[in-house]
């Protein structure tokens, strides 16, 4: 039974998770048990496991007596998450390098290279969420560091309510640069392009967030 109950709160855990990719589930959403009960076809006590689980993850706030909601990112929270996404993303970046060089296959940062290179020039948000998750976990395995992986699927999911979009020419040779460096097998360089890509979305963050200029009217 507690396998099932485990089996059935992963299930949960993932769709609401996809659902923050899709536009199902947005920040300050309330998860409200009856209804994801019914919506699961679960029971209480297994919905209650998932909403620990994503809690955990930082991707819910569970709150005494009112239930959960998804959480909404502030400013300070957008900026601390990619201030570790830059630490984490480079390293990964980094490690598949120093892999290839010492003989790892290149091919699944290749193919996940091309298809975050294709997705950064479209519209569509979710087909480059994806992409970028594809692109990000294949640093990760091929630095062989499942640690890492684990970390970076966690960041996804914050990433992804990320309301910034960097202009698509510009995420293109971002993410070119890094995959060039990696499949170089050039850690140094990798890493280094990696973090200045996340800087960038750093940059773009406090500018969005830089409070509007007021011009006083003229004096009489």
């Amino acid at each position: 039974m507690e396998e099932a109950r485990a089996s059935s709160s992963d299930r949960i855990v993932r769709d609401i998770l996809r659902g923050l990719y899709e536009g199902r589930f947005v920040a300050g959403q309330r998860l409200v048990e009856p209804d994801l009960v019914t919506r699961y076809g679960v029971s209480r006590s297994t919905v209650r496991e998932a909403i620990k689980r994503l809690a955990a993850q930082g991707v819910v706030e569970a709150q005494h007596n009112r239930g959960a909601r998804i959480r909404q990112l502030t400013p300070e929270d957008a900026r601390n998450v990619l201030r570790l996404t830059e630490v984490v993303v480079g390293l990964a970046a980094r490690l598949a390098a120093e892999r290839i060089a010492a003989g790892a296959d290149p091919a699944p940062v290749r193919d996940a290279l091309g298809q975050v290179l294709e997705a950064s020039a479209g519209a569509d948000r979710l087909d480059f969420a994806r992409a970028r998750t594809r692109f990000h976990r294949a640093l990760a395995r091929t630095g062989a560091n499942p640690e890492l992986d684990a970390l970076l699927s966690n960041l996804q999911v914050h990433l992804v309510r990320n309301r910034l979009v960097m202009d698509p020419r510009e995420r293109g040779q971002s993410y070119g640069r890094i995959g060039a460096a990696v499949l170089a097998g050039d850690g140094d360089g990798a890493e280094a392009a990696a973090r200045a890509h996340v800087r960038r979305m750093l940059e773009l963050l406090d500018r969005a967030w830089e409070p509007p200029v007021v011009t006083p009217p003229p004096e009489p």
